[in-house]
């Protein structure tokens, strides 16, 4: 068998006997197709395909349509809760329904990773998709006067299906580019999912621009949220089944083969068992913590219409630049090292100083105060600036974690049993925080817990950074280590 090199730089091995091209990532695992599907050879029926279909069925469309599933669903929840208590005049209720929906969608996203190997992400996205109404129903029925218990329900709910997109999506991100493209997908969908919340924002700002005192937003803002949230299900049927998916160049995402439910779950035990996940699950834990403290500081101390402004404001600010921050995770002159080390700074630096900032300035802040933009300005920019650093960072930080992790393996269903479980912590801390966030009284407390979480976070990835490869492998490097000790007998 002989070797060359393809325009792209990446290694390929030719086959006389068929001609068929198979790309060999340039890792310590070479030549993995023994115990795996042929998942690296070039498709060229694929590349002789119309454009358009060459385009539904490449990398961009699914990131774009993943995008969609979570513009119409998790992004519009998001928008809710980023108007301060889901938009309710009392942040208790919300914040205790929040709770129970990070609860539901940690114990999903844990065991998510056999369930979405095997349902396949279409299904798996649709299932969650058709429940997506459930959030905007809710909540204005809420605003109406109705009974809490349907929030309470519908959080649930949504909240034990929301693990479904959340271990798909992860894993897509996380196998489908290619290592040198990831953080530009990645901020491309993050940017997407961002772009639910600036929508959302909008139609709050719209609405409530009128509002200059404390209390909830208008009850026809959820009927909007409604309308665009009963979209999910057409976006979760056009996505493409993985297998079918393709790269630029015609090859596949690397997919190990089926296995049963018995190993599916031997091999998530292997995952929780590893000291990557436990590595990584304090910087989970601590990611997206800060929802519930720095929303409850937006409700209790700004006015409806500055919570509307913002909840377009803090989103924008985050798509621009996310996008920014992930063309320097593709930066191909520096190694994935110390990438790691730079990332981690640039997302560190503000947010220690958004915290200190805060956790001074809460205890100055009067409690009725309803700061407002057009009113007292400055006294707004000054409260409110610390909110949006943390807000535009916190999404760096959540691009720079899934980047951390696609740096081990390209194979999908590994990425669905680790990310399954990264999103599982990540959704353990936002439940313990939406939990003690359940009453506002608590938030000065809540405040400094979040801060604290920041030395066990630093602590974890650095640890985390010193184990990172040259470059991933691919295969389920934790679950097939006899694939990966053969193959570094043949690398040597």
């Amino acid at each position: 068998m002989s070797h060359n090199t393809t325009s792209a730089g990446i290694a390929t091995s030719v086959a006389p006997e068929d001609g068929l091209k198979v790309p060999v990532a340039e890792t310590n695992v070479v030549e993995t197709q023994i115990d795996y599907d042929a998942t690296e050879e070039i498709d060229e029926e694929y590349l002789n395909k119309p454009g358009y279909i060459r385009f539904y069925r490449g990398v961009l469309c699914q990131m774009l349509l993943f995008g969609a599933v979570s513009f119409v669903g998790p992004a519009l929840a998001d928008a809710m809760s980023n108007l301060g208590g889901n938009g309710l005049s009392d942040p208790n209720l919300a914040n205790l329904a929040q709770a129970l929906n990070y609860a539901g969608t940690a114990l999903m996203t844990f065991f998510g990773g056999p369930l979405v190997n095997k349902l396949g992400v279409r299904w798996a996205c649709l299932i969650n998709a058709v429940c997506f109404p459930l959030t905007g129903s809710a909540s204005y029925v809420v605003a109406k006067g109705g009974p809490g218990w349907y929030l309470v329900f519908a959080k649930i709910v949504t909240g034990l299906t929301n693990g479904f997109v959340y271990v798909s999506e992860g894993a897509a991100m996380l196998t489908y580019p290619r290592l040198h493209e990831r953080g530009k997908y990645l901020s491309i969908w993050s940017g997407m999912r961002n772009s639910g919340s600036i929508l959302g924002g909008i139609v709050a700002l719209v609405t409530n621009y009128k509002t200059a005192g404390a209390g909830g937003v208008a009850w026809s803002t959820y009927i909007v949220f409604m309308t665009l949230e009963s979209t999910g299900w057409i976006w979760a049927l056009l996505l493409t089944p993985s297998e079918k998916v393709r790269r630029n160049d015609g090859t596949r995402v690397p997919i190990s083969h089926k296995i049963s439910w018995a190993e599916e779950l031997k091999a998530l035990i292997k995952h929780f068992s590893n000291r990557r996940l436990w590595l990584i699950a304090a910087p989970a834990f601590y990611s997206f913590f800060f929802l519930a403290p720095f929303g409850t500081y937006l409700t209790v101390h700004f006015s409806v219409r500055a919570r509307a402004l913002s909840s377009f404001l803090a989103p924008t600010t985050a798509v621009a630049t996310t996008l920014v921050y992930g063309r320097f995770l593709d930066l191909k002159s520096l190694s994935q090292k110390k990438k790691a080390w730079i990332g981690m700074i640039i997302w560190l630096v503000p947010q220690i100083a958004a915290l200190v900032w805060v956790n001074v300035k809460q205890w100055t802040l009067p409690k009725s105060t309803a700061f407002d933009y057009t009113i007292d300005s400055g006294l707004w920019g000054r409260a409110y600036f610390c909110y949006l650093v943390m807000f535009a960072s916190g999404y760096w930080c959540q691009v720079y974690l899934y980047w951390c992790l696609s740096t081990f393996s390209t194979d999908l269903k590994a990425s669905t049993r680790t990310g399954g479980l990264f999103r599982a912590c990540e959704c353990v801390g936002q439940t313990v925080s939406f939990a003690i966030g359940s009453n506002k009284a608590r938030l000065s407390a809540l405040m400094a817990l979040n801060a604290a979480l920041i030395v066990p976070a630093v602590i974890s990835l650095a640890g985390l950074i010193s184990i990172i490869p040259a470059a991933p492998a691919a295969v389920d490097d934790m679950v097939d280590t006899e694939v990966v000790e053969q193959a570094d007998q043949k690398h040597v």
